[in-house]
């Protein structure tokens, strides 16, 4: 009797997830009441981008880039942001938007767990700035949250991978977005003008954050940062990378006009350094807007202890992002599973600013993460070959969001909501969340469930 009670509720669990309407792109049998992003039986996923990932176009269109040498670096940008611009986006009111038909999409699988898509605008939990982060002076204990879009011929590369949001499907080695597919993400954080003055006047939204779901609360947040990615031929690891940052006081339209490019990256300048540590390496590959020199970074004469460069030496990183890094040495570490011999970016107690005062330190990181990884490669060749606990990795194409979504979905078979066959990518060993059973958990390790112990952290420098 007892288990026939038992089959009855599990099988009218499963029958009350069916009747609830399936957001597009996402799978029918995740329950939607514990997405990050629930928003009430209503309208269970609310916030206002596009997910109908298309189907890829019959002949490459082209971009406004496209007549744009890199080199040219700041009409290169700007030429991006044209495009941006023809999607209508605009932050009024405590809300950001675009028009409905515009040609931007969202990635899949990016609303479970604390780091997971918060139900206001879809904004995911990035890495938090450290102390000096974002300007001299300022403190820790800010937040820094995030939403990125895709272009039409990124978005279709993940409709491909993503052609059965219940069991997508790890890319075969050599996977790569078409040429001309392309991103921008808008960073917003908790911090203010007088934790950063760049921020004065800075656009705001509301959004719905927290250290974990169960504590999110409404909060105002101002637009940072913004970065953006473009898959194209021109460049040594077939991607080039940039990033703006809102500078205040506003003026003109009070979005696209305080967007002032920080740089543009297309490769890692693996054979340049420099001596002493602080010092800026000659580079070839990366070009810098010298005028927020003491803004984002230290300026002549400045004291700034925490952040003598935007990226390391020199290299481009936003204030968002953890400076011993580059944009591209860490985006270049998206694969499937997660390396096991590099983290995304160089961390303690290895690298810290402490210890890259000696030249071997500085020397291997730059041998380990300063590479200039072509897309579609892994950033260490020798991860690709299985072992007996070890699936072997396949690259990603710079997408970190593939990488969460994927590790996010793992996370829900795990914890027993997402119910069915457990999708293959969570059974590759060495994945996050690696589950062996045929069938994800009818239930979740609730210990592990409400304290969050499990691989989540915030796909980002």
């Amino acid at each position: 009797m007892a288990a026939g009670l038992a089959a009855t509720a599990i099988g009218y669990a499963s029958f009350a997830r069916q009747q609830q309407a399936t957001p597009a792109g996402m799978c029918g049998r995740f329950d939607l009441t514990k997405s990050s992003a629930y928003a009430g039986a209503a309208q269970p996923i609310a916030f206002p981008w596009r997910r109908d990932l298309p189907q890829p176009a019959a002949n490459r269109q082209p971009h406004a880039w496209d007549s744009v040498q890199k080199e040219n670096w700041e009409a290169y940008m700007a030429a991006f942001l044209s495009e941006v611009k023809a999607g209508g986006l605009a932050i009024a009111d405590g809300k950001a938007a675009m028009k409905p038909d515009a040609e931007w999409w969202i990635a899949p699988w990016m609303d479970y767990g604390d780091n997971g898509r918060e139900k206001n605008l879809g904004l995911t939990k990035e890495r938090n700035p450290g102390k000096g982060d974002l300007a001299p002076g300022s403190g820790t204990g800010r937040q820094v949250w995030a939403v990125g879009f895709y272009n039409r011929e990124g978005a279709a590369a993940l409709g491909q991978v993503f052609a059965d949001p219940c069991n997508p499907q790890v890319p075969q080695t050599g996977w790569s977005m078409p040429e001309g597919a392309a991103s921008f993400k808008l960073l917003f954080t908790t911090a203010t003008a007088q934790d950063a003055a760049y921020l004065d006047g800075s656009p705001e939204v509301q959004a719905f954050i927290g250290n974990r779901v169960s504590q999110r609360t409404q909060q105002t947040v101002r637009l940072l940062q913004m970065d953006i990615a473009i898959r194209d031929n021109d460049s040594p690891t077939g991607w080039i990378l940039g990033t703006y940052i809102w500078k205040g006081p506003k003026t003109g339209d009070g979005l696209f006009d305080n967007l002032v490019p920080v740089g543009l990256m297309w490769g890692n300048d693996p054979n340049a350094a420099a001596s002493p540590r602080d010092a800026m390496a000659t580079l070839t590959e990366t070009r810098l807007n010298p005028a927020l020199a003491g803004v984002v970074w230290r300026g002549h004469g400045q004291t700034w202890d925490e952040r003598p460069w935007p990226g390391f030496q020199g290299r481009l990183n936003g204030p968002a992002d953890n400076m011993i890094s580059t944009c591209m040495s860490c985006h270049a570490l998206a694969q499937w599973p997660r390396s096991k011999a590099l983290s995304i970016l160089p961390t303690g107690p290895t690298y810290t600013m402490a210890t890259l005062n000696n030249d071997q330190t500085r020397a291997a990181l730059a041998a380990s993460y300063l590479k200039n990884v072509p897309g579609g490669t892994l950033t260490d060749p020798s991860e690709a070959t299985p072992t007996a606990s070890w699936g072997g990795a396949r690259p990603l194409d710079y997408s970190l969001q593939l990488e969460a979504a994927f590790t996010r979905m793992c996370n829900a078979c795990a914890d027993g909501v997402l119910s069915g066959p457990t999708p293959a990518m969570c059974q590759v060993k060495g994945a996050a969340n690696y589950v062996a059973a045929a069938n994800c958990p009818t239930s979740a390790p609730v210990r592990r469930f409400l304290e969050g112990i499990r691989v989540d952290k915030p796909a980002r420098q």
